[in-house]
């Protein structure tokens, strides 16, 4: 009998578990006879059964959603993870928080496939055991394993620790006035709280962010200058929505969560009068095929498309508009419904559509643009338009299309902890030039590889560089130490709610594996030399001798659990006085919040108050549309975009390799005609280079009619370089590698680019 892979048993069970789920049923039983796979396995696993197992509930980190997950302990292993299903996010209408645990465990709840990788996470092969310093040039993936102390007090000390010349330490670098710089990716309050109060400690002190983070930055102060400060976030209120209008964005393929947005979708389409949806993307995604209207836009020509639909507004429907924008209605004017459909690549008739759809909606509309949108040139402008759309109908935040979360318990939590007068850090990216550079939870050699390379092996621009990671990640490759960290299911954080969540309260993350001393609250992780990364600043600012860390010292902080203690019971505190009480005793409260992994009070309540809103405090607009800067090209160019898959996101996830198996790799995807025209076959290896030739890769080719002619696509989050995709030496001895984990082409690549021009090639 030949041998049975992995991928054939999936795919076996896959067809059985569908046969059998049909067997015996017909047409003319109950639908109560199916079963309802959103809440949950159709049947009891055993797993939920068996005696010894354990339950612990926790927070997800592997995207920004943010779910709550329980997670299955045997013997003191993780087995599986699942939903919570006390956490709004995870169970759309969650249990109370009353709700005895023996009871909920036996209540299903939702996770998105990257959610239940996790096991993979936290039991990766290639997660580091020890403390590593670098013995040859930087990136070269030379590496000894040292002890703690050597790495604590080489870091602080400093001197000429890799025979290159001299090297400051921290103690140095704090008594010269000009401090470190930490750069952080995407991270929750409790970790980033704790950053900026070890950080505050040092004077000149900088923290920067990820890519990512300054996105959402930026997002944020997009929405501001649309309908005034103090909002956050904006998403769509899928529960209230009769309208929906994505540039860009493709929630039932990259929403985060991913799938509490599909659940909220799905009710809303089925629900009586069903939420209207247009998609704007050049890819038929899944999102696309499931609204009223796809439109597949020439990339790049968004601003155009909000403007065409802005001038329909000014000129069909002036009587019903909520809001005047004399300056948006002047520069719509200027050009024809024909000018700018034909700019976009579409039929004028569809803006007619959509203008008639908001209309329609009114307070319940919600245009929303992607991430993708606001990273092209101009994108700050084209995001602008697209919300403007809203305030012209008369939807603003919390008015039944959009929603908003800035919660005061995060507030009231920083001044606790940092005090009034607290400095407001906005996100910046990562200097040039760095006395010390420490790094966590940041990836910028994945996300920017045509500069930051360079960057970061300039010993010179970066002395001292420190990544704490539980692996050697792309950038950490460049490091001169790597400190062994622990994974999300094994810290304590707490987590704010995602804004297409209307829900009040925050989740907690605790640890689910390892152990605690139950006096000092000091934490035994699965690995023994990996250390949370709160302690390991604890540590360093101890060696130091910054205050709060010193040891014996009044006031100290002993390790992260006398922080989040802390933190957890101002927090239910905080929740108990604004919402419907939990109970008096704080101790209580903290125990019951960790049992349940987070607080989440039933109430009515908005989340953002009416007066943290300010509708009229909006930021003047200028308005410009550039057709300037449209060159015609060459008719053998395409355009190149890239998408997010359901279960492709980032480093965090993308090495788990039950993801990997879903889909090895990425491909290049291009429309039949065009395929055609260029004698290219289904797999085909292809040459794509961009048109000013900064960029050459190969990749497979994958025909496809969903997308539009003249665009090709390739899906994000593959082609790692670190984490196992390489071979490192520590100590003499090479490591393993893992080549599917560096499988595909990363899109980060064409970073800064895209949408860009480029040529195909058969190879």
């Amino acid at each position: 009998m030949s041998k049975l892979t992995r991928r054939d048993f999936l795919r076996i069970a896959s067809l059985m578990g569908g046969a059998s789920l049909f067997a015996g049923c017909s047409l003319f039983e109950k639908q109560a006879d199916v079963p309802e796979y959103i809440e949950g396995a159709p049947a009891v696993d055993p797993i939920e059964t068996l005696p010894g197992i354990g339950n612990k509930y926790t927070v997800c980190a592997l995207c920004s959603g943010a779910c709550g997950i329980s997670c299955r302990i045997a013997q003191g292993k993780l087995v599986k993870i699942g939903g919570n299903p006390f956490h709004p996010v995870s169970k759309g209408e969650p249990l109370a928080f009353d709700t005895p645990l023996e009871l909920a465990c036996k209540v299903g709840a939702s996770i998105c496939a990257i959610g239940s990788s996790g096991i993979q996470t936290l039991y990766d092969p290639f997660r580091i055991l020890k403390p590593l310093k670098r013995i040859g040039p930087r990136g070269s993936g030379k590496w000894k394993a040292v002890s703690w102390d050597q790495a604590i007090h080489e870091i602080v000390q400093g001197g000429n620790l890799f025979g290159e010349g001299d090297v400051e330490g921290l103690r140095t670098i704090k008594a010269s006035g000009s401090g470190p710089t930490l750069l952080a990716g995407r991270i929750d309050w409790g970790a980033l709280t704790f950053v900026e109060r070890f950080f505050s400690c040092f004077p000149g002190a900088t923290l920067a962010r990820s890519s990512d983070v300054i996105l959402d930055h930026r997002a944020s102060l997009v929405a501001e200058s649309v309908f005034g400060p103090g909002l956050g976030l904006l998403d769509a209120d899928y529960r209230k929505a009769e309208f929906l209008l994505t540039f860009g964005l493709t929630p039932l393929d990259s929403g985060e969560p991913l799938v509490s947005i599909a659940r909220e979708i799905a009710n809303a389409r089925l629900k009586s009068p069903c939420m209207s949806w247009v998609v704007v993307d050049p890819r038929l995604s899944t999102s696309a095929s499931k609204a009223d209207h796809w439109v597949p836009i020439i990339p790049g020509t968004d601003d155009k498309l909000a403007l065409a639909i802005a001038k329909a507004l000014f000129e069909k429907y002036s009587e019903s508009l909520k809001q005047r924008d004399d300056e948006l209605k002047k520069l719509t004017e200027k050009y024809s419904f024909q000018e700018l459909a034909s700019s976009c690549g579409i039929e004028s008739g569809i803006i007619f559509k959509i203008a008639d759809m908001l209309v329609k909606a009114g307070p319940k509309s919600a245009a929303l643009c992607g991430n993708s949108i606001l990273g092209q040139p101009d994108g700050e402008n084209t995001a602008r338009l697209i919300l403007t759309l809203n305030s012209l109908v008369g939807s603003t935040p919390w008015s039944g299309g959009l929603l908003s979360r800035k919660q005061g318990v995060f507030e009231h939590l920083k001044t606790s902890f940092l005090g009034p007068d607290s400095l407001k850090l906005d996100p910046i990216p990562l200097p040039p030039k760095n006395r010390a550079l420490i790094m966590w939870e940041a990836d910028p050699v994945y996300y920017e590889p045509q500069t930051t390379p360079d960057t970061l092996s300039d010993r010179a621009a970066n002395p001292l560089f420190i990544t704490i990671d539980r692996t050697i990640t792309e950038t950490g490759a460049f490091s001169d130490y790597i400190l062994p960290d622990t994974t999300y299911l094994e810290r304590w954080d707490i987590c704010s709610l995602p804004p297409s969540c209307d829900k009040p309260g925050f989740g907690v993350r605790s640890p689910v594996v390892g152990g605690i001393d139950s006096e000092s609250g000091h934490y035994f992780p699965v690995l023994p030399d990996n250390v949370i990364m709160e302690d390991i600043l604890i540590r360093l600012g101890a060696s130091v001798g910054l205050p709060q860390f010193i040891p014996d010292q009044q006031g100290k902080l002993p390790n992260s659990w006398q922080f989040y203690q802390k933190a957890f019971s101002i927090a239910a505190t905080y929740i108990d006085k604004q919402y419907e009480g939990i109970g008096q005793d704080s101790r209580r409260q903290v125990s019951e919040i960790l049992d349940r992994g987070g607080i989440f009070p039933v109430s009515d309540k908005k989340i953002v108050s009416s007066q943290s809103i300010d509708t009229k405090a909006k930021a003047r607009k200028t308005w410009l549309i550039n057709f300037s800067s449209e060159k015609k090209e060459s008719e053998e160019d395409l355009i190149l975009v890239a998408y997010t898959l359901p279960f492709h996101r980032s480093p965090r996830s993308g090495i788990n390799s039950w993801l990997l198996e879903t889909l090895p790799e990425n491909k290049l995807i291009i429309n039949p005609r065009d395929a055609t025209k260029r004698k290219i076959k289904q797999g085909d290896e292809l040459i794509v280079q961009t048109t000013d030739g900064k960029v050459t890769t190969h990749i497979k080719a994958q025909v496809a009619p969903g997308i539009r002619p003249g665009i090709v696509a390739i899906a994000k989050g593959f082609g790692y370089k670190g984490s196992g995709a390489i071979v490192n030496t520590i100590d003499t001895l090479k490591s393993k590698s893992d080549r599917t984990r560096g499988a595909g082409i990363n899109t980060e690549m064409f970073s800064g680019q895209l949408p860009v021009r480029v040529k195909i090639n058969k190879v």
